[in-house]
């Protein structure tokens, strides 16, 4: 199946101390260009942040469209590469005003 740029998507996505992971959302931020060429997507982890918001965390401002059920940020400063067998399944998308913030984002890293 594929998937489009500001999906929500269901990973498992790893934890940045070790080789263990958990079962998330997370963002697809990558053009549809990659995976035609390349066969995966850049995704950015979207997470509770229930220790705290960190600086470049944007703000899920409509939580029904983007399938979950509690407050979440997309946290830009953690992308990880996937491809179609390592998603779980589409859960929603992301409002056009949160697509301007995380692309915002994007360039300053990636400019």
């Amino acid at each position: 199946m594929a998937y489009n740029r500001w999906d929500v998507v269901s990973v498992n996505f790893p934890f940045i101390e070790g080789m263990e992971a958990k079962r998330r959302p997370a963002l697809i931020v990558s053009a549809d260009r990659l995976r035609s060429d390349h066969g995966v997507y850049w995704i950015a982890m979207i997470t509770t942040a229930k220790t705290g918001k960190r600086l470049h965390d944007v703000a899920i401002t409509n939580l029904a469209r983007a399938g979950l059920h509690e407050s979440c940020v997309v946290r830009v400063a953690r992308l990880m590469t996937v491809g179609d067998g390592q998603i779980a399944r589409r859960v929603g998308e992301i409002m056009p005003k949160d697509r301007s913030a995380v692309s915002a984002l994007l360039h300053l890293f990636i400019p």
